[in-house]
């Protein structure tokens, strides 16, 4: 009842208050308060305040540019233009601005603000006259590109992603942005623009799944891509509940001794007997669709009880190394998680190390650092893994709390070879002891690399020279005679 009475009174406010206007308006035109000159002016005034109100609807203020409905109504007409007249084709394109969330709460609205407002501007510098450039929604700008020749189409894509690509500075601070670019042209065998934008919106995903920073056209094996993911999803769900997953473990070699001091615990999905599946193929879409949470936990849980199982039978002081995802150490809980699980398995937390990437610490990365290191205090280990492959920042060697660090494979590869890869691996090693790090290669596959690695000061190895990622049953075996190499 209260909320009619206000808008009565808003209503009655407004009404009062363009009476009032048109008659200082007819007032200061001609002098006098005739109501035949107010009549004259009302129709000119109310025209003015509608045009103004339909300006508001379809414009967004902050962007100065049209709104997601703006652009809406001007696809259909354009859409139903090409199906009456087979007008040329027009492009829709789609843009989205990632991890903009941190940013805005680093730097305030209205800084993310002026910031988004530099993006749209370098956005509309690409674009020639008469395309359509557009507000789709907080973070994603859209645009109606009027062009016949795709190779002109991929330009202006590139040249987008090319001036996203440098830094932009606001309040003397410089920002790097990633954005993801979908496109899709019409055709006569579109039913609607919803397919349109539906297309658009495919292939964005499709790049900001595959590193973004780059642009793709829409293709239909984008949706049969799309629909195997939702299979697999599925099928995970299955694997779950029928716990089809299993772990095998990759030994960890002292340089020192020659003898296997931990393992790397990686898992395998058993789907039958005959069918096992990679993790490279189902780890994206677990991470992709949250379900790598509960994976993970599992993997920690298993790894767990294998290290009571082996104090068990006398074998001890094996450290058990489990890969973490991004998604894993985002959570809320997971500090609480892990701390849970090991004490569950009654084993001490030395015994497990968490195995990290740097891009898995990039994004909240001093929340991040934070729990590493309310778990490092508490005992458990920490490894920074594939140095070298992702953002290799010194910087972050210096804040986190790492014991480990794992030197990507491909720096090994040709380390007999290539006297450039020698030196960078040496550095590596040099630094990482100065930091007391223990430094680790992996991916050894012959003897010559060993031995070179040896001479350098590397700590410790991993590698098919050495084992192959072996059940448990078998890694039982081979603890019998822990020596895997013969000088």
């Amino acid at each position: 009842m209260l909320l009619v009475q206000i808008n009565k009174w808003l209503k009655l406010g407004m009404i009062f208050l363009f009476l009032l206007l048109n008659t200082i308006i007819v007032y200061l035109v001609n002098g006098t308060t005739s109501i035949f000159p107010f009549l004259f002016f009302i129709p000119i005034t109310y025209a003015a305040w509608m045009s103004g109100r339909r300006c508001q609807t379809h414009f967004d203020s902050s962007m100065g540019i049209p709104n997601r409905k703006f652009f809406y109504n001007l696809l259909t007409k354009e859409f139903h233009k090409q199906k009456k007249y087979s007008s040329n084709p027009f492009h829709v394109v789609l843009i989205t601005i990632h991890d903009f969330k941190n940013i805005n709460d680093s730097i305030g609205h209205f800084a993310a603000d002026l910031l988004l407002i530099k993006i749209k501007n370098r956005i509309k510098v690409c674009l020639n006259k008469g395309d359509i450039l557009a507000r789709w929604s907080g973070v994603e700008f859209s645009i109606i590109i009027y062009c016949q020749n795709s190779e002109k189409l991929s330009l202006v894509c590139e040249q987008i992603i090319e001036r996203l690509r440098s830094p932009f500075e606001i309040n003397k601070q410089q920002f790097f942005i990633n954005a993801s670019i979908g496109v899709s042209s019409s055709s006569p065998s579109h039913q609607s623009n919803e397919v349109l934008v539906k297309e658009a919106e495919t292939a964005m995903r499709y790049v900001k799944e595959r590193g973004k920073n780059n642009f793709k056209f829409y293709t239909v094996e984008m949706n049969r891509n799309s629909l195997q993911e939702k299979l697999l999803e599925a099928n995970l769900y299955k694997a779950l509940e029928l716990d089809q997953f299993e772990l095998h473990y990759q030994p960890k070699i002292d340089c020192k001794d020659n003898k296997i001091y931990g393992v790397e615990a990686l898992i395998r999905w058993r789907k039958s007997k005959e069918v096992v599946i990679s993790p490279n193929i189902f780890i994206p879409v677990a991470e992709k669709t949250g379900l790598i949470i509960p994976i993970g936990n599992w993997v920690l849980k298993t790894a767990c009880e294998q290290v009571k199982k082996w104090e068990m039978i006398n074998i001890t002081d094996i450290c058990i190394s489990v890969n973490v995802s991004a998604i894993q150490i985002k959570a809320d809980d997971f500090v609480k998680t892990v701390v849970t699980i090991i004490e569950e398995a009654g084993i001490e937390p030395h015994l497990i190390e968490l195995e990290i990437t740097e891009s898995s610490i990039m994004e909240d990365s001093i929340e991040n650092i934070m729990k590493l290191n309310e778990l490092k205090d508490l005992g458990v280990r920490i490894s920074l893994d594939d140095f070298g492959k992702g953002y290799s920042s010194l910087n972050y060697l210096k804040l986190l709390p790492i014991d480990t660090l794992k030197v990507d494979k491909s720096f090994i590869q040709n380390i007999e070879n290539d006297p450039k890869e020698k030196l960078i691996i040496e550095a590596i090693i040099r630094m990482s002891k100065a930091l007391g790090l223990t430094v680790l290669a992996e991916g050894i596959e012959n003897i010559s690399q060993y031995k070179l690695l040896k001479q350098l000061g590397c700590d410790a190895m991993q590698g098919y020279y050495f084992s192959k990622p072996i059940s448990s049953e078998d890694l039982n075996i081979h603890f019998k005679n822990r020596n895997y190499v013969n000088l």
